[in-house]
């Protein structure tokens, strides 16, 4: 019996060693660890970011944030006036800047003829695969419009691919570069009423993270970003909160930690803003998958409730 106690006791030790282990790289990761510096990838040696959906929201903030540091920008998404200002506005910082006009749920092959010469044409550092969507509001899957559905897998999953194997072929030669995908927490916990939408970023962490493994030993980093809320156009989000922060400061803390996981337990994952960091640890470590998936299901029901009476309502006013 008293063998048997001072096994339970050495085993409590163990797991409560281990959680203050965790808590402490977490509380390091958070507020000490640096990430890598962009020097590394070209910052102010003439390389090139690439950012796809880059004229709204988390894409327009790391387009000027990496233009602040001094890489060249080529902006790409679907409306050459957005990227016409915003190409004025980048070059205001000191740095040249490109623009293609790419509608990546409607790509041809002479889009990707066209994308991949101006990738040939530059020293590419950085590539942040951005562009993306989700649901007008949460819904069934089977409500959600068909042409809506095959938007969101283009957006999500099609054009991240695409831009990697086109992009990765120069940064192995060069030995350097540095890949940033947009993930979500729908990802982390599968968020019921955004099934295809939490599908579609699932695929985008395990693509990373299998990616990330494979470019290793050629020096280039893939950073699969873990992102809760932000106050984004497709949020919907407009007030900050502790939790939900503005593009512009979520982004600096983006690029300052670089190869720093914050809260994730996930390799190649990146959960660089304090409070989603919080989250992405008790998430993780401490809220079983089934609880986290049922508070999911209740959150977005009520969510889907709330859209469908708006809707009602600007229905009957019209």
């Amino acid at each position: 019996m008293a063998a048997l106690q001072t096994l339970f006791t050495y085993v409590g030790i163990g797991i409560v060693a281990y959680y203050i282990s965790v808590a402490l790289t977490l509380l390091y990761d958070v507020f000490l660890r640096q990430g890598a510096r962009l020097e590394k990838f070209g910052a102010g040696r003439g390389a090139w970011a690439i950012v796809t959906g880059c004229t709204d929201g988390l894409g327009r903030e790391a387009a000027l944030e990496l233009a602040r540091r001094k890489f060249n920008i080529l902006l790409i998404s679907r409306s050459q006036e957005k990227l016409t200002a915003m190409a004025e506005e980048i070059r205001q910082l000191g740095v040249e800047a490109h623009t293609l006009v790419v509608d990546f749920a409607q790509t041809t092959a002479d889009d990707w003829t066209r994308i991949q010469q101006e990738i040939d044409a530059h020293f590419v550092g950085v590539l942040v695969n951005n562009v993306g969507a989700s649901y007008d509001h949460p819904m069934f899957v089977e409500e959600v419009d068909p042409v809506a559905l095959d938007r969101m897998v283009d957006l999500n999953v099609r054009a991240m691919i695409k831009m990697t194997t086109l992009t990765l072929p120069q940064m192995k030669q060069r030995r350097v570069g540095l890949i940033v995908n947009n993930g979500s927490f729908a990802a982390l916990q599968p968020s019921p009423f955004l099934a295809a939408y939490s599908g579609t970023k699932a695929f985008v962490k395990c693509f990373s993270q299998s990616v990330a493994a494979e470019v290793a030993p050629f020096n280039i980093t893939v950073e699969h970003l873990q992102t809760y809320f932000v106050c984004t156009q497709m949020t919907k989000m407009r007030r900050p909160t502790f939790f939900i922060p503005l593009p512009k400061p979520y982004i600096k803390c983006v690029f300052n930690k670089i190869g720093v996981q914050g809260g994730s337990s996930e390799p190649f994952t990146s959960v660089p803003f304090m409070p989603h960091a919080l989250m992405a640890f008790v998430a993780e470590r401490v809220v079983p998958k089934q609880l986290g998936i049922s508070y999911n299901y209740k959150l977005l029901a009520g969510l889907r409730k709330r859209a469908l009476k708006k809707k009602e309502r600007e229905a009957q006013q019209k």
